[in-house]
Parts: C-alpha cells; sequence; structure tokens
C-alpha cells in the first residue's frame, strides 16, 4: 500500500473564488448542480465548501445577501474542510486518521504550495481497504461512522465495529451463499441494507481479529480462507406495506364512515319513534302535524340508506354502468332539475345563477347518464349550501380528462369539515355530505376523480375529472401534467393551486394517505407533492403511498424539516416547509418535463382510436388497455345482448376452453375478430372455422393485437 497516494483517491469538483458574489456561485451551480462546490482563494488555496441546495434555500428566504462575496459569508450552506498533501501514501494516512477523534466530511486534497488538487473519494477510499488482505487497516475501520463487520461464510462473526454495534446490536448478517458483491435488506422496516465483500484472511490474521495470539507457522491451505466484509448502508428502498397493513387502513375508515352515518340516522329515527308515541296522546289537528313530521323523518332516512347503498355498491365495483356519449349542456341541464328534486326541503329555492365562460354544448363525456346526473347533481347540492355570493362553472382538460369545475365566492369552506367532506357525514348535514361521498364514488366509477380546494368564508372549488369521449371542438385551458397534492393545510394548498395554474399544471389534492393512494392509482399523476401538517403524519403517508407496484416510477418530493425515519422509494426532493413556492415550481418542472405524459403529447401509432369499442368476455384479470372503451360480460348470452347494442370492434376471449364449442350457438360474437390470451384456446376457437383468432400470449402487446384486430372486418 506504501506505493498508492491519497491523489489516486481523489475525485474533481468545482471551484469557485472566495471573491465571487454569492449570486454567481448559484448561477454557476445552476449549470451542473454538483452536490458540492470547492471555496479557494486567490491562491487557490481551499478554504471552505458550498452545498448547492442548501445555498439556493438561503438566497430564496433572504436575497440581500446574493451581492456579497462567498468567502466572507457564512451559514448553514457552507462547511469547513480538511486539507492534506495530495502526496501522502495509504499508510501515512492511516496514521493521521488514528489520531483524529472523528473522521472529517471532507478532505481538500492539495500539493506542495497549498493548492486545491482533487477532493479526497472516502467510500471509493474504503472499497479498496475492504478488498486488502493485511490488517494493519482495521484499526482505521473500527473508527469510521459506517456500520462494519466480518464474518465467515459459516456465519460466525470475527469482527464488529463500534458503529455496527451502535445501529444494528450483536446480530449477525444473516447466512447465505454468497459469491462476489451483494446486498441485502436487514429487516421488514429497517432502514439499513447490508452489502458484502469478500475478503481471503490467511490464519494469522484471523487469529488477530480474534484477540488470539498468531501461530508462528501459517499453513497454505488456510492462507486463502474466504470470508466476508460487510457493511450497511441506507436501503435504496422499502419493502412495500403488506396488503393486510392496507386493508386495515380501509376498515378503519369504513368504520368511521358507519359511525357517521349510524348517528345521523339517529336523529330521523329517534324523531319517527316519538312522534309516533305523541300520537296517541294528543288532539287531532296536533295529530296531522305529527304525521307530517313522521313522514318527512321517514324521507329523510330513507334517502339516507338509499344513498349509503348506492355508495357502497359504487364503491366495490357491483354498480352496473349504461355506457354512452353524454352531452355536458344537457346533462349540466338535467342534473340542475335532480339538485332541486333532492334537496328540496334543505334548499325550497335553488334557483341558483352560474357563471359559464364557456358553452357547454356540443361536448360530449363518456359514461352513464343517469349516474353523471347524481354526480353534478349533489355538487351542486353543496354549493348552494355554502350561500356563497358568486358562483361557476369552467372547463379544462388534463391529460386525457376533462375536467368540469365548480367554484363559488363569498362561502367557502369551514377548517373542520375539509379532512372529513369525502369520508364521513358531517352533522346537520348528512344528506349532502352523503351525496358528496356518493358523487366521489361515482366518479371514480367514471375512472375519474374529484377533489377540492377551499378556504373558511371565501373560496371553494370542486374539480371534477373525467373521461371524453370525443376530442374537444373548442379550445378549453389545458395541462400536460397532473400533480397530485398530499396536505391538509387549507391555506398552503391555496398558495401552491395558484402557482401550478400559472404554470399550467393541473392539481388534485387528497387530505388523508388512503385517498392519497387512490388517487395516484387512478390518475398516475406526474409527480407527488407531500406537505405534512396537523394531524397528517408523513411516514404514515409515505409508508401508504409507497405501497403499490412500482411507486418509484412517479417522483414524490417531500416538504418537512425533519427527514423521514427511513429511506424512500421515489424521493426525489425535500424541500423545508418555509420553502417558497417558486422553488417548488423549479423541481417541478425539473422532473415533469419531458419525461412524463407521453399520451397527450405524441401517442404511438399502434394505439387504438378512443371510439373503439372492446367487449371482454369472462375476462378474470386487469388488462392493460387504457385508450379503448372496454366492455365486459360474464358468459356469453350476456355478451350476445351487448354486442347486439354496443356493436363492439374486438372480442377479447377469456373464458375456460369447455365453453369454446357453445360460441357456435352465437353467430353474432362468432362474426367479431377474436383475440385469445391461451394457447390452447386460440387452437380451440380456430378449429371451429369461420373465427378471425388474434392469439396475445403476451399481455404486453395486448394494445398492438386489439389496433391489429380492429382493422379487420368481420364476418358476415
Amino acid at each position: 500500500m506504501d506505493h498508492l497516494y491519497l491523489q489516486t483517491f481523489g475525485e474533481v469538483a468545482v471551484t469557485v473564488a472566495m471573491g465571487l458574489p454569492l449570486a454567481e456561485v448559484h448561477r454557476l451551480w445552476q449549470e451542473t448542480l454538483p452536490e458540492i462546490m470547492i471555496i479557494v482563494d486567490n491562491a487557490s488555496v481551499p478554504i471552505g465548501v458550498v452545498h448547492g441546495w442548501r445555498l439556493a434555500l438561503s438566497l430564496s428566504y433572504d436575497g440581500t445577501v446574493a451581492t456579497l462575496p462567498v468567502g466572507r459569508v457564512s451559514g448553514s450552506w457552507r462547511s469547513p474542510l480538511t486539507t492534506l498533501p495530495a502526496t501522502w501514501s495509504l499508510r501515512q494516512f492511516q496514521h493521521w486518521v488514528s489520531q483524529q477523534a472523528q473522521i472529517p466530511a471532507y478532505i481538500a486534497l492539495v500539493d506542495e504550495q497549498q493548492r486545491f488538487v482533487s477532493l479526497l473519494d472516502q467510500q471509493r477510499l474504503l472499497h479498496y481497504w475492504a478488498g486488502q488482505p493485511h490488517l494493519p487497516w482495521v484499526e482505521v475501520l473500527a473508527q469510521l461512522p459506517l456500520p462494519l463487520q466480518i464474518q465467515a461464510s459459516n456465519g460466525s462473526v470475527l469482527w464488529q465495529n463500534t458503529a455496527w454495534l451502535t445501529h444494528l446490536g450483536t446480530t449477525p448478517a444473516a447466512q447465505q451463499q454468497l459469491t462476489g458483491m451483494s446486498c441485502q435488506q436487514v429487516g421488514e422496516r429497517s432502514p439499513w441494507q447490508l452489502c458484502s465483500v469478500p475478503l481471503y484472511l490467511s490464519q494469522p490474521e484471523v487469529a488477530t481479529l480474534n484477540g488470539e495470539t498468531a501461530p508462528a507457522i501459517a499453513t497454505v491451505a488456510s492462507a486463502v480462507e474466504p470470508y466476508w466484509l460487510f457493511f450497511a448502508q441506507a436501503a435504496s428502498h422499502l419493502t412495500t406495506t403488506p396488503p393486510n397493513r392496507i386493508n386495515e387502513l380501509r376498515l378503519l375508515q369504513q368504520k368511521r364512515f358507519l359511525l357517521s352515518l349510524g348517528h345521523e340516522l339517529k336523529n330521523p329515527l329517534t324523531a319517527v319513534l316519538s312522534l309516533t308515541q305523541l300520537l296517541w296522546q294528543t288532539s287531532q289537528p296536533q295529530q296531522q302535524d305529527y304525521v307530517a313530521l313522521i313522514q318527512r323523518s321517514g324521507w329523510q332516512m330513507n334517502r339516507l340508506i338509499q344513498a349509503w347503498q348506492d355508495y357502497t355498491r359504487a364503491l366495490w365495483r357491483e354498480m352496473e354502468l349504461q355506457w354512452e356519449a353524454v352531452e355536458l349542456a344537457n346533462l349540466w341541464f338535467r342534473a340542475h332539475e335532480l339538485a332541486g328534486h333532492l334537496y328540496e326541503a334543505q334548499f325550497p329555492d335553488l334557483s341558483l345563477q352560474w357563471q359559464i365562460d364557456i358553452s357547454l354544448a356540443d361536448i360530449y363525456l363518456y359514461g352513464d347518464a343517469l349516474r353523471l346526473r347524481y354526480i353534478f347533481a349533489h355538487l351542486i347540492g353543496w354549493v348552494a349550501l355554502s350561500r356563497g355570493d358568486r358562483r361557476g362553472v369552467r372547463l379544462c382538460q388534463w391529460q386525457e380528462w376533462l375536467v368540469v369545475q365548480l367554484w363559488e365566492e363569498g362561502g367557502g369552506i369551514p377548517l373542520t369539515y375539509h379532512e372529513r367532506l369525502l369520508h364521513q357525514c358531517l352533522e346537520d348535514y348528512a344528506e349532502v355530505t352523503m351525496g358528496l361521498m356518493l358523487a366521489h364514488q361515482l366518479t371514480r366509477l367514471h375512472n375519474g376523480e374529484l377533489s377540492f380546494i377551499a378556504q373558511p368564508d371565501q373560496y371553494s372549488e370542486w374539480s371534477v375529472l373525467l373521461p371524453l369521449a370525443s376530442d374537444l371542438s373548442i379550445p378549453v385551458p389545458s395541462a400536460r401534467h397532473i400533480i397530485l397534492l398530499v396536505s391538509n393545510d387549507a391555506e398552503w394548498l391555496m398558495t401552491v393551486v395558484k402557482a401550478l395554474k400559472q404554470q399550467d399544471y393541473g392539481y388534485v389534492v387528497a387530505r388523508q394517505p388512503l385517498e392519497a393512494l387512490d388517487k395516484r392509482e387512478q390518475l398516475h399523476p406526474s409527480a407527488i407533492v407531500i406537505r405534512a401538517a396537523t394531524g397528517l403524519v408523513l411516514a404514515e403517508v409515505t409508508e401508504v403511498l409507497t405501497s403499490a407496484d412500482h411507486s418509484e416510477t412517479i417522483p414524490m418530493m417531500i416538504i418537512a424539516d425533519e427527514s423521514p425515519p427511513f429511506a424512500l422509494p421515489g424521493v426525489v426532493q425535500q424541500l423545508p416547509t418555509q420553502s417558497s413556492t417558486a422553488l417548488l415550481m423549479e423541481v417541478l418542472e425539473r422532473w415533469c418535463y419531458p419525461r412524463l405524459n407521453p399520451v397527450a403529447a405524441n401517442p404511438p401509432s399502434h394505439e387504438p382510436a378512443r371510439t373503439q369499442t372492446v367487449l371482454g368476455l369472462g375476462l378474470s384479470r386487469e388488462l392493460p388497455l387504457p385508450y379503448v372503451r372496454l366492455l365486459e360480460a360474464d358468459d356469453l348470452e350476456q355478451a350476445d345482448l351487448v354486442a347486439d347494442i354496443w356493436q363492439p370492434d374486438v372480442l377479447i376471449w377469456d373464458l375456460p376452453l369447455i365453453q369454446v364449442p357453445r360460441l357456435g350457438d352465437h353467430p353474432k360474437l362468432m362474426r367479431l375478430p377474436i383475440i385469445t390470451l391461451d394457447e390452447e384456446i386460440s387452437r380451440a376457437l380456430h378449429s371451429l372455422g369461420n373465427t378471425l383468432v388474434f392469439p396475445c400470449l403476451d399481455l404486453a402487446d395486448l394494445v398492438a393485437v386489439v389496433s391489429l384486430a380492429a382493422t379487420v372486418k368481420p364476418y358476415s
């Protein structure tokens, strides 16, 4: 090791002159975004380290120091460094390390004139040490803050440093068949993962590790004993939250909802029972009044129970939808009529004036006309409840969704309602809030989403995202990216939404962990921004959001002063709670462009048209068909009826093999191009004759196969 020098393990670093203004340093950092930069004086002597991200945040808080020279200002963005000669041998460095209480975080290597040469790459040096067969470096390794352990192939532990005992205890690494360098997770929720590096220790070296006296002569066979150096590092990803944990959270949410519903059902039920007793104790005129009150309470209870039943059916996807193209103008008119009928008791006069800037005519949604009518009727009822001075409707297009926004000014929503509004019945507003919950689930049943932002006594806005039936014929504000905001801080949400609007982003809000998970899976947003506040725990949100498959494909930004308790997949940036909105917009711009939203930008040529209709027969799996109208039937008889009404372009067969001979009894279905997902079924269908069979044994090719099959004319 005497022939190696520290400069062998040096890495190039960006340098800035001490007289350079902070604003210029920030500009240089933005060009390449290095993690750190080295401050040098006029003689190129290193005097400190600049952390780029910290400097950017500091300047965003206090821009008055931007003109000051970097060498004369101190702050959280600056760290000290230690200089060592670049020509030192590793043994000289070992001796120096043994005399230090703690190894410095940054070590600059300098020449004979103390001029900066490079920055010592301590991790690369550690890897080199780990592969050496000699043990003089054990003393150095013992002082490193990185947890280290030497283990025999049979699992017995020879040596551990202080950091290992502090962070991991005395538990040895899991015994396994180790070949080369590999990594493994320590535990299900541990922030550490173990990486192993092979070592070859002689018998005297092993004896030295065990604190024994080394034998005078070592045998040849023992000179190449295989051992392993384990070092622990922050896990690159977490084990996903077990499904039963998600189920527990959903059951808890459902329990809270049922408790709130049960509380609200007690009011009309108690009224009916009490008034019934009074009927026998009063005169005839008063009895008529009591009968009217009993009837009104019975209607209220019936409406709550009916809404609850519809909500449950929609939640569990047991409600069948009659899909068709629905014109928005007619839908809005009919929804307003329905709202007057549903909430006649609460609002005898529901003749609201709406400001509509864009004509709703000739704009078509794709869904169930009746269920869509209920969605907007319940939203109209809630907006009427807010008693705002002005209200209106605006249209947007975010990616492939049409966004209908209902807004009002002057009413707003109390802060105490925000977190519970889409999940529980609110006292005194049971029917209206139950209607909102139903509207939310009906929207999700249409493969859309419902979101709102609000401020007390000022403003509220409801965004309904629904699939378009055809391209818009009129220009509306559009967004290529949707940002999911997870927070219950109303003031922060309003500020960020205002900035997102200015930058042409779409936005949806989640105030609970499960709500965030559902909206992420439904919309696949371009980015997720999490800002924990009172009642919303950062660890719980991130645990739920990282539970689903491929969670790391959506970049997440965390706004919090404390660091997460463990490494998180997909987290690309953490900002302090006092960071400016402009800085958040810069981070979003870096992560949202141009890597996301390929569908809206330029769809591949093999994607089927939106108007194509695919009939899935006996589907037992989820199919990756985001750009088609997918209908489903459980059996051949039901498929025959659906085909007669909707005239599908393609049939996807997923029924068992025993059902193939029965296809001959359904000539309408036999005439359709049939896509099969199983080789044996493909041969059986082909043997029937007069059938167009398109095998698709890999679901990754399903979109292309559907596109091909849809171009073939059915048998006449």
